[in-house]
Order: structure tokens, then C-alpha cells, then sequence
């Protein structure tokens, strides 16, 4: 557990985190066992049982609190404390998350956040994406003092060409892919120094706003500074997607209307 502490003391500096988070963790080799462990309801058990297949080829999950427990749980697989520190990303990611998780459940006073409906969800969850895969990768460059060119080039030779085919076409539906892959963006950005070029199938949607309003935020301690300037961004985005798939209607001279699908 030492090496968790560690972690999470790190990351703590890093990231200016001063409040104390009701977390266990749990290292096993049995992620649905120990996930049904935590189920306190019915519906509960049999949405994990299931996610069977899902929750057995998993290395890590976060477990929310509901009305009964209290605490986050963080599942950790065996298989990530090998020799090659991918137990610290996947750490910092999931530490990422339960932070602004549990921001929300502040604000909008949510107890079972197993079942959460809250306000702009799609932007919360979206934007928290992002937050946990810029701070989970920037962190783990820092502590493993990743190359500038290796990093570089894992994101022109993998990242890239990793989200092509998800991205190239309409984002809306894959709004948590974009998240992945812009935070990965921003991250790498971040360590070596100078915002990295996005691919041209980005460049072909009308999406530079959201990513100006998340860019120009990353660095923000909590992920409710300058909300509603993302949020925005963020529905103008989805609502200028809505009206470019809109049917349109036009006529012509010789009297009759076509409808263009």
C-alpha cells in the first residue's frame, strides 16, 4: 500500500489537493467479486452481475458511494503492479475522477451516485473525461521522465491513427472517445511544452470552441471554475451538430419542394 500512499500523496502536490476523500482501496485479482461485494441492493447485483465479462477484463475500477456506503472504492487488478508503472496512471485517473464526482455530489447534494441524475450531465461527464486523462498521463510522464520525442511520437504513430476511425465522423456520438483523445492531447502538450497540432479529421468539425473553452481550463483546480464558459461551448457544440444533420428543405422553379436526407 505504500506505493499507493505515495501516489496519492504525489498527486496531492501536484495537483494542490487539500481535502481528505472517504477512498479505500482494494488490490485483487477478482474485480466482479469484489464489485458485488459492495452491491447493497438488488438492482445493484444484478446490474453487476451483468457487467460480468466487462468487470473480468478490467484492471481497475471506482466504485461511487449510494445511499448506504459512504465511500468510494478503488479496484485495483494485481496485473497493474508490475514493472511498468501503469499502476500510476491508472491511479491518477481514477483519483482524477472521484474528485470531481465528488464535487457533484456536493453541489447538487447527491447521495446514491450509482444512480445520479444530475443538471448538464453530458458536460460534467464529458469534461471530467478530459480532466482525468490530461492529469493521469502528465503525471505519469513526470514520474517515469518520459522523452520528449518518445512522447511525441507515440501521439503522431499511436494516438493519432488509435482514434481515427471514431473521430473522423460524427463526434456527438462519441463524445467520450474525444475526451480520451484530447486529454491524452493536452497532456502531452503540457510536458513537452507546446500545444501539439490536432489531425486534420478534427479539424473538419465544428468543434474548435469546445476545445479552446477545455484547453484554456485544463489547469483549473476544480472542474466548476469557469463552467458555464465550457458548458456553452459545449451545447453550442451539440446543438450546431443537431442542425447540420437536420433535413433540409428548398425550392426551386419548377414549384415543388425536395427534401434533401
Amino acid at each position: 500500500m505504500s506505493l499507493i500512499t505515495n501516489m496519492i500523496q504525489t498527486y496531492n502536490h501536484v495537483y494542490q489537493v487539500e481535502k481528505d476523500y472517504p477512498l479505500e482501496f482494494i488490490i485483487t485479482t477478482d474485480l466482479y467479486a469484489e464489485r458485488l461485494k459492495l452491491a447493497n441492493s438488488k438492482c445493484d447485483q444484478a446490474i453487476v452481475k451483468a457487467s460480468k465479462q466487462d468487470l473480468d477484463d478490467r484492471l481497475k475500477l471506482l466504485v461511487m458511494p449510494d445511499d448506504q456506503d459512504r465511500h468510494f472504492y478503488l479496484l485495483l487488478h494485481e496485473d497493474l503492479f508490475d514493472q511498468s508503472q501503469q499502476y500510476g496512471q491508472a491511479i491518477a485517473y481514477e483519483y482524477t475522477r472521484l474528485i470531481d464526482f465528488a464535487e457533484i455530489q456536493e453541489k447538487y447534494g447527491v447521495a446514491n451516485l450509482r444512480a445520479a441524475h444530475f443538471p448538464d450531465s453530458a458536460c460534467f461527464l464529458f469534461l471530467a473525461e478530459v480532466r482525468a486523462w490530461f492529469r493521469s498521463f502528465y503525471l505519469y510522464y513526470n514520474l517515469t521522465s518520459a522523452e520528449n520525442k518518445a512522447v511525441l511520437t507515440s501521439y503522431l504513430c499511436g494516438t493519432v491513427p488509435d482514434y481515427e476511425n471514431l473521430l473522423s465522423f460524427d463526434l456527438t456520438t462519441h463524445m467520450q472517445a474525444l475526451a480520451e483523445f484530447y486529454g491524452q492531447a493536452l497532456a502531452i502538450g503540457a510536458y513537452v511544452n507546446f500545444d501539439v497540432s490536432l489531425p486534420d479529421y478534427l479539424k473538419r468539425h465544428h468543434v474548435h470552441e469546445l476545445l479552446t473553452a477545455v484547453h484554456d481550463n485544463i489547469g483549473n483546480i476544480s472542474i466548476f471554475e469557469n463552467y458555464e464558459t465550457i458548458n456553452q461551448a459545449y451545447q453550442d457544440f451539440i446543438l450546431y451538430k443537431s442542425k447540420e444533420t437536420e433535413p433540409h428543405i428548398h425550392s426551386h422553379n419548377c414549384n415543388h419542394i425536395h427534401h434533401d436526407f
